[in-house]
Parts: structure tokens; C-alpha cells; sequence
């Protein structure tokens, strides 16, 4: 796994926020987080990454997805972001998917 997201991985991730954090939908500034961390083996893909607001992993959404972990903005070592839906501020629920695009989930169990 390299270092660096690539261009196509972040334009595709940017493309699918519209310019606004996918949790809370504030206008940023925003940061890529990786749902699963990427020191639990989280891979620079679209399914894994996604638009936060906050800087650092301290503040804003992207902070709060460090710390609470609800709503599968962050992910355990043992799952697989493509599995595990994200519920955004407005209650919606969703899987990110691999072509940039989000399916939403209307299944009570969640």
C-alpha cells in the first residue's frame, strides 16, 4: 500500500462529498479520513476513505470519527469498510461504493 492517496482516489471521494463534509454537511475546510485506520491495515480506496470537516484527526467530524466512532466513519481492524454502512447527520444510511457513488439503506435492522 503506498503513501500517498492517488489523484483518481481523491477526486472521486471529493466528487461524492459535492464540497461538503458527508457527516454533518458544513462547508469544510475537509480532510480525506480512512474509515479503517490505516494502522489497522485501512487501504487508500473509495469505500474507505471519506470528506470530514476538521483538521488533524482533533477536530470537526473528522475528530469526532476518531473518538466516538458511531455511525461507521471509523471502522474495527476486522471489518471491511464495504460491509459496514455510514449514518450520516441527517439519520440517512448508506454504503459508500467503490464508483464514487453512495447506496442508501432503508432496512429497519440498522
Amino acid at each position: 500500500m503506498g503513501t500517498v492517496i492517488s489523484k483518481r482516489v481523491r477526486a472521486i471521494v471529493l466528487e461524492r462529498s459535492g464540497g461538503q463534509c458527508e457527516r454533518c454537511f458544513s462547508a469544510g475546510p475537509l480532510e480525506l479520513h480512512h474509515r479503517k485506520f490505516r494502522s489497522r491495515g485501512g487501504k487508500h480506496t473509495v469505500e474507505n476513505l471519506v470528506a470530514l470537516c476538521g483538521w488533524g484527526n482533533h477536530t470537526g467530524c473528522h475528530g469526532l470519527a476518531h473518538t466516538d466512532g458511531d455511525g461507521g466513519w471509523s471502522v474495527h481492524s476486522w471489518d471491511d469498510p464495504r460491509h459496514i454502512p455510514v449514518r450520516d447527520d441527517r439519520g440517512s444510511l448508506f454504503y459508500l461504493l467503490p464508483d464514487g457513488r453512495k447506496e442508501q439503506i432503508h432496512d429497519p435492522k440498522f
